[in-house]
């Protein structure tokens, strides 16, 4: 129940994907938005010894059903560990398109990521804030975290041809990830990596800085991919004045 607990409260996910419908279909979803409050001795009016940790968010997979014909999604770090509960009830998201956005973080998982990926079959664009997040044995699928053999197949099947990575650090880790992503989304034809602007990155020690550009050389002559990394212009002027990169 620790891992349980620590997830958002449902009735803060449904608020949050709410901001995806229209008034219509919110208004239509008011009988869902009914959310118990947690008790000293219960987890939403849930027993600890429940078996099957799904219902303890029925309201998630109806929410998504809810929101299957949106055509832009934005999931935070928490919304998407909550949705690896409801893997097997995940809809098709035939009319997501143009743009889906997912936020990382070093303690949430990307659990639901392969699921989520396969079930955006018109996918164009994908947007990554954030490349770091908990590793997990489910999560293996989309990332070279844990070694395994059907490594990468939801990428594979995801027909996304621009990828665009937000707040790069600059790490091994990343960098790792990256050739993991060039390996394995077939479709991808644009990537685009763009240097975190409000934290300290590996960016600062002179080597790193000289090796990252190089291995992004190197992945472009190795894949028909267009890798670009990316410094904003208020980056270029903070690192100019300091006299790095």
């Amino acid at each position: 129940m620790d891992r349980i607990s620590s997830l958002p409260k449902p009735k803060d996910l449904v608020c949050h994907l709410l901001y995806f419908l229209t008034t219509k279909q919110a208004a239509r979803t008011s009988a869902i938005n009914r959310v118990r409050a947690p008790h000293d001795d219960e987890f939403f009016g849930l027993d600890e010894g429940l078996d099957d940790p799904i219902l303890l968010f029925p309201n998630v997979g109806k929410l998504m059903n809810g929101i299957r014909n949106v055509k832009y999604l934005d999931l935070e770090p928490d919304t998407l560990e909550v949705l690896s509960l409801c893997c097997e009830s995940m809809p098709v998201f035939n009319n997501l398109k143009s743009f889906l956005r997912i936020k990382s973080d070093k303690k949430r998982g990307w659990q639901a990521m392969p699921v989520l990926l396969r079930s955006c079959p018109r996918l164009e664009t994908l947007v990554l804030e954030g490349l770091l997040h908990h590793e997990t044995d489910k999560c293996g699928d989309a990332c070279d975290c844990i070694i395994r053999e059907d490594k990468g197949l939801s990428l594979a099947s995801c027909p996304a041809t621009m990828l665009e990575i937000q707040g790069f650090l600059g790490t091994m880790k990343e960098m790792a990830l990256i050739k993991h992503f060039l390996d394995n989304f077939q479709c991808l034809k644009e990537m685009e990596i763009f240097v975190e602007e409000d934290e300290p990155t590996e960016l600062r020690v002179p080597e790193v800085a000289m090796l990252i550009p190089q291995m992004i050389e190197v992945y472009n002559s190795l894949s028909s991919c267009n890798v670009q990394l990316l410094v904003s212009d208020y980056l270029s002027k903070k690192w100019a004045a300091k006299g790095s990169l």
